[in-house]
Parts: C-alpha cells; sequence; structure tokens
C-alpha cells in the first residue's frame, strides 16, 4: 500500500499516534522484571577482593620462589570502605526493588563505586602519590554520579513529556517519525528508532471514533512495530480504558490484560498514599477503577498499573456501590457479546465429581434454581442452527473433500433440556491488609482478576479502609475495630442489597481480616448488624432465592489468605461468627510467612505492656498467658485451626478448610505474603473456590494431609524431569 501524496495526516491520528507511542516507550524503558539473586553484591565484593589480590601479586616482581604463597592483605580502612559499600547498597537496592528507580540505583551505588574503588587500588599501586590518585579518581566519581542521574531524569522524565507535549506534537511530531497516511485513509507508516537509515513500520486503528475522530468506543490498534502491540478493547477520547487485552507484537508476545474494579473507599487516605495516623472521618467515597496487568510472556517493571476513572463519589448521595458495579455491565461490546453468547452456546462444561450433585458450568438447574442437582439421571442436549432447527452430524468440509473441522462451527449452538443460563452476578468484596493505599490495593486486586476470569462471573468490588503506614501497624489493627469501619462496611452491604445483589463473596488478605472479624463480632451476645445482614449459612440444597425471599444477603464464601488474626480468638469465638453465615470458609497460610512472624512478635510485645487491642482479638487464653508470649496468627499456625477436647487428647477441627501453601515456591516473594497476585497454582484454586463452591476435599489441585489441613500437588521449581 503506497502513501497517500495529497492527504495529510489528521491531527486526531497523530494524537492518537502519540498516545499509543508513550504507551510503547514506557514498556520499552521500563523492560520486564527480572530474576534478583540473591548474592549478588557479595559476588560483587569477591571480585573487589579478588582484582586487588592480583594487582598486588603482579606488582611482586622480585619475588621468583614459585612456592612462595601469594597473600592478599587489605588495610583497615579498605575493609571497612568495602564493607559500608556492600552494606549500604545491599540496604538501599533492598528498599527500592521492583521500583522504576532501581537501575539508576544499581549505577550511582554499586557499578560506579566498585569501579572506583578498583581504580584507586591498581592506580594506587603504581604510583606513590596515592592522594592525587584519590583525588582524580573522586571528581571522575563525581562526574559519573551526575551524569547517569541527569541521563536517567532525561530518559524517563524530560523525554516522554516532551513527545507527548502540545507544542510537540502540533509542530515537530509528524517530520520526527516521518509520519504518512496510506490510501486507506487509516493506516500510517513512521519510521523506527534508526530514522531513515532503518525500516519503516505501520499501525492503524479500526473501530468507534468520536466527534474528533479519536477512537472511542469499542476498537482494535495494531502496531508491527517489534516493541508494537495489538489492542482489543475499550476506547475513551483516544485512550484505552479497561476492559481490553493486548499482546506485544514481537519478542516473547508478552499478553497484558485491563481490568475494571468497583471501589469502596471507607478511609481519609488519598489514592496514592495512606496516613501515618489512620482516619475514617468523611463519608466514604465509591467510583471505577481501570488496572492493567501483566498476564503472560515478559512482566513489565511498571505494571500493574491502576488509574481511576472519574474522581470518587460521596457514596449514598447520587451514586452507591451496587449502582457502580452496574455499571461494569455498561460496556456495549461486552453487553453485545454476552447477549450473543446467551443465544449461542458452543461449549459446555458438565461435571459430576461434586457430592452436591451434577453441575454445569454457567447453568442452574431449572425445577429448582440451583447450580447442581441429583434429581437428573440424564442430560439431553440439543444441537441447533441459527434459524433454530435441529441439526445433526453438521461438519464442514474443505475444497479437497477432507474434513478440516471434527467441531461445530460458530452457526451451531448447544441447549441444555430443563437447564437455565444464569445471567446474575455475585458480589465479590475483597478487603486489602495493612499498610495498603488504594492505588496499591487496587493494583493486586485487579492482578487477581486479571489473571483468572472472576471479573467476567463476578463482580469485582474493593473494600477499601484505613491501612496506615509501617510504623503504625497498632494504630491499624485499632482503627479496624471502629464504629465507623463497621458502619461503613454495613453501609456498602445495604447499598449491594438496594440494588439487588444477593450472593456475596469475600476474600481477606492480611490485617485485612481484622476488618472483616470485627465487623461479624457478636455484640452483647447477639449477632452483629453486619451478620444479620446475611441469612443463616447455606447448605447443599439451599438457593439463593429462597434467603432473597426473605430479604438476607447469601455468603457463598469466606476466604482469608495470610490472616494476621489471633489464633486463640479464632478457636474460641471469631470462627463462630463466622460459620454462622457461611460454609465455605477457607485460611490459606504459610508456616515460613515472614510478614507474620513480626506481626506476632509486635503484638506479643504490646500485648506484654498491657496496651489496649480490639475486642475480636482477646481471648481466655490469652488473658491466662503470664509473661511474654507470642501473638500467633491463624496465617502461620495453619495446622492448628483446632479444639481440644477437655480431658481428651484428640482435637476437634474446626468446620473449614486450612491451605497450606508452605511448600510453593514459584512466584512467591521473600516474605511469603503474598502468593496470590502471581502464584497460578493458588488462582486457579480461589477461582475453583468462588465458581463452584467445592469444599478443599473435592477440589481437583489439593492433597490431604491431616484432619482440615490440605496442600497441593506441587514439585519443587528445582526439580526437573
Amino acid at each position: 500500500m503506497a502513501p497517500s501524496s495529497d492527504a495529510a495526516l489528521p491531527s486526531s491520528l497523530e494524537e492518537l499516534f502519540l498516545i499509543m507511542h508513550y504507551r510503547k516507550m514506557q514498556r520499552d524503558l521500563n523492560g520486564p522484571q527480572k530474576k534478583k539473586s540473591k548474592y549478588h553484591f557479595v559476588a560483587l565484593a569477591c571480585l573487589l577482593v579478588l582484582v586487588y589480590g592480583l594487582s598486588v601479586a603482579g606488582t611482586d616482581s622480585g619475588n621468583t620462589d614459585a612456592n612462595q604463597p601469594v597473600t592478599v592483605a587489605l588495610t583497615l580502612n579498605q575493609i571497612i570502605l568495602i564493607g559500608v559499600w556492600v552494606f549500604v547498597a545491599v540496604v538501599i537496592t533492598a528498599i527500592f526493588a521492583g521500583t522504576k528507580f532501581i537501575l539508576v540505583l544499581y549505577w550511582m551505588i554499586v557499578y560506579w563505586p566498585l569501579l572506583a574503588i578498583l581504580a584507586t587500588m591498581l592506580l594506587g599501586l603504581s604510583t606513590n602519590d596515592e592522594q592525587l590518585v584519590g583525588e582524580i579518581i573522586g571528581y571522575l566519581l563525581l562526574i559519573a554520579e551526575v551524569g547517569t542521574l541527569l541521563s536517567y531524569i532525561a530518559v524517563f522524565y524530560v523525554y516522554p513529556r516532551f513527545v507527548t507535549s502540545e507544542w510537540f506534537r502540533e509542530n515537530h511530531a509528524c517530520r520526527f517519525w516521518r509520519i504518512e497516511l496510506l490510501d486507506d485513509g487509516m493506516t500510517m507508516q513512521y519510521d523506527g528508532p534508526w530514522g531513515r537509515c532503518g525500516k519503516r513500520y505501520q499501525c492503524h486503528y479500526k473501530g468507534e471514533v468520536n466527534e474528533r475522530g479519536l477512537p472511542h468506543g469499542y476498537g482494535v490498534w495494531s502496531d508491527n512495530h517489534y516493541d508494537g502491540e495489538v489492542l482489543t478493547g475499550m476506547w475513551e477520547d483516544g485512550h484505552p480504558i479497561a476492559p481490553y487485552s493486548s499482546r506485544q507484537y514481537g519478542g516473547r508476545g508478552s499478553t497484558f490484560s485491563a481490568v475494571r474494579l468497583a471501589y469502596f473507599m471507607a478511609t481519609d487516605d488519598t489514592f496514592e498514599a495512606n496516613k501515618m495516623m489512620p482516619t475514617n472521618e468523611n463519608p466514604p467515597r465509591c467510583g471505577l477503577a481501570s488496572v492493567e496487568c501483566s498476564v503472560a510472556g515478559d512482566f513489565m517493571s511498571h505494571l500493574p498499573n491502576a488509574s481511576l476513572l472519574g474522581e470518587p463519589q460521596t457514596e449514598g448521595e447520587k451514586v452507591n456501590i451496587g449502582q457502580i458495579c452496574r455499571q461494569l455491565d455498561c460496556d456495549p461490546q461486552t453487553t453485545a457479546e454476552e447477549g450473543e453468547q446467551q443465544k449461542t452456546t458452543a461449549t459446555l462444561q458438565i461435571n459430576a465429581t461434586d457430592p452436591r450433585g451434577v453441575q454445569i458450568d454457567g447453568y442452574v438447574y431449572a425445577p429448582t434454581g440451583l447450580p447442581f442437582t441429583k434429581r437428573m439421571k440424564q442430560i439431553v442436549v440439543d444441537i441447533r442452527g441459527l434459524n433454530g432447527e435441529p441439526e445433526y452430524g453438521a461438519i464442514e468440509v474443505g475444497d479437497n473433500g477432507d474434513s478440516e473441522h471434527s467441531m461445530l462451527g460458530p452457526n451451531f449452538s448447544l441447549e441444555v433440556m430443563n437447564w437455565t443460563k444464569t445471567t446474575a452476578k455475585d458480589a465479590l468484596i475483597f478487603i486489602p491488609g495493612f499498610n495498603s493505599w488504594l492505588k496499591h490495593s487496587l493494583e493486586t486486586f485487579g492482578q487477581l482478576c486479571a489473571m483468572t476470569s472472576l471479573s467476567e462471573k463476578v463482580y469485582p468490588i474493593l473494600f477499601s479502609w484505613p491501612g496506615a503506614q509501617v510504623l503504625t501497624y497498632r494504630q491499624a489493627s485499632l482503627i479496624s475495630a471502629s464504629e465507623n469501619n463497621r458502619r461503613y462496611f454495613l453501609q456498602m452491604l445495604k447499598s449491594l442489597k438496594a440494588e439487588g445483589f444477593v450472593n456475596i463473596h469475600i476474600i481477606t488478605h492480611s490485617l485485612g481480616v481484622q476488618t472483616l472479624m470485627n465487623c461479624f463480632e457478636d455484640v452483647d451476645g447477639s449477632p452483629s448488624p453486619v451478620s444479620q445482614m446475611f441469612g443463616p449459612a447455606p447448605s447443599t440444597t439451599d438457593g439463593s432465592s429462597s434467603l432473597a425471599d426473605i430479604g438476607k444477603l447469601v455468603c457463598r464464601s469466606i476466604t482469608m489468605l495470610n490472616p494476621d488474626y489471633a489464633l486463640d480468638a479464632f478457636r474460641e469465638h471469631g470462627f463462630r461468627s463466622l460459620r454462622r453465615v457461611a460454609s465455605l470458609i477457607t485460611v490459606v497460610g504459610d508456616k515460613t510467612d515472614q510478614a507474620l512472624f513480626w506481626s506476632s512478635l509486635i503484638n506479643g510485645i504490646v500485648n506484654r505492656c498491657g496496651w489496649m487491642q480490639p475486642s475480636a482479638l482477646d481471648s481466655e487464653a490469652r488473658r491466662n498467658l503470664k509473661g511474654f508470649h507470642l501473638q500467633d496468627p491463624i496465617g502461620r499456625s495453619i495446622g492448628s485451626l483446632c479444639v481440644k477436647k477437655e480431658g481428651e487428647d484428640e482435637s476437634d477441627w474446626l468446620d473449614c478448610d486450612a491451605i497450606d501453601t508452605t511448600g510453593l515456591d514459584t512466584n512467591v516473594n521473600d516474605l511469603r505474603h503474598s502468593a496470590y497476585t502471581v502464584n497460578s497454582i493458588l488462582l486457579r484454586d480461589i477461582e475453583e473456590i468462588l465458581m463452584t463452591g467445592k469444599r478443599a476435599a473435592h477440589r481437583t489441585t489439593l492433597l490431604h494431609r491431616e484432619g482440615n489441613v490440605f496442600e497441593y500437588c506441587h514439585a519443587p521449581s528445582f526439580v526437573k524431569q
């Protein structure tokens, strides 16, 4: 296709090119996450000592005895210098690990100082004026450090803002990349990074636009540059917004997905930071957010990345969280696709392993309204064409007469007699942990949803509470039990109920479990207002409609990830308050969880000092203890969710599922506290809990250990076949 000789590039296409070039530039500048070595700095220090030792040996030319051993001698100042350098390098790079500053920090704190020390040692051995050598090396080090910092600022801050500025777009963008419009009027051709000496690339957009000609609605962008992408999904005024999916054109075919989340902001914190002293005096706010995540191939350093779709609105005045959730369905393309899928189902997944009965994914048994049944002896599936008439033995045949497809084509659908497709979605409430501000919470929750299909089957809702900061851990625990925090959680449930929601799933992480336990804690011996919002724990024969008819919500599942909640309190009263409303309770923990270890130590110290703690954490067993004791959290005591029988050695296991993830060693950080975001084994299990409602004994990836304890069938990462 030849360039159009007389067609000028429309300003809308030029603006779109710069928007998508900025996305490409962010991927190129930030790069993928890389494996971190714990012995990186030790190896550099050993290299330093080795080079110095060899240089000393090389200068000892007068020694002719081959048997004379070579010794490496370091002065006290040199030992102190190397030790301080290693300590500072390890601490600072550990603090900023995973941030966009890590690259420049490696050069400024690790590599340049290492080269300066080596140069000082080597040149100092060959000259008598060590002071002059030290001064020269010091000046060169200063120049290198300043140059590195300025280069970083220019590449990561100045250049991106320059090429996306209005002035550059209006005056120089077309000439800089030599952008030309091809004959079809939609495809652009431009220079690559090597300018006129390199290859030219093509990009184009196809889809809905607004009055200015910018992408708005559903559309597809394609760019055949190595770092370009093929992006399919929703757009708003030229910018891609969730939901959309994207695949990098070159490299390892890295794949990205953006999901929409609803959030309920029950805190006075801002989008990007928590207050040191947590508060929740202002009315709660709610809104929608978009989160872009890496889901396959290279995982980019700048992802996940969350952004708000509009300003947060005060909950209850003009909009509530239930209405916000309904906006998650206001995607015309998604609605059209769901409507078409409702008419034409091409695949069925039938499960007969659940003791509750036969299940068909996405269907309910019409006579009872339940997703499972034991009443049927057969399932009848009709194969129908688009005209509604039954079709039999339909296959497509190629030109050469051979069968090319042995499956039904898109012109056929499957209909199940006596089963009805489900259209209603459940609500999934996620309560994040300590020191997790709104942006960070959205990114972790969004990564969980993007790595699964949960956002297609439930309404994901983030309950953001005052998570405090590192130094105010105890204040976060106290405010989780505050009257406002309980009242805001209750307000969220009432809003969901007012919008017709019935089924509720709850997931908590870390200290977020204390918000849940405080909300369900009995008040003067009676169920709390939050507990009274729910009907009794549903059994295997209960449907949603029966409880909805009496005005109650149904708690379908409660999943606690690495929960920071006192073991004794959970045994005595905490578990009972949850079991009253939910029959599917899952505790996911790790015996080597380092974050929970420090939590148990801090709580043990402050409890010994007599400081106040929420009543939901208190227990008779703790009050009977003398002296200092760690406050064991259930997330680290995963094998102890049981109650001793009085006067007997045996124990009664609590009616919940305890999942021990200690054996998982892939995609788990050093703290072993947040595997739920990217560990595919744990993610698939969480998805199976929410979608099927199966207990651990009937899920596919688990092995039974003892009592209510299960573990994943998983080989260590170093085991090779």
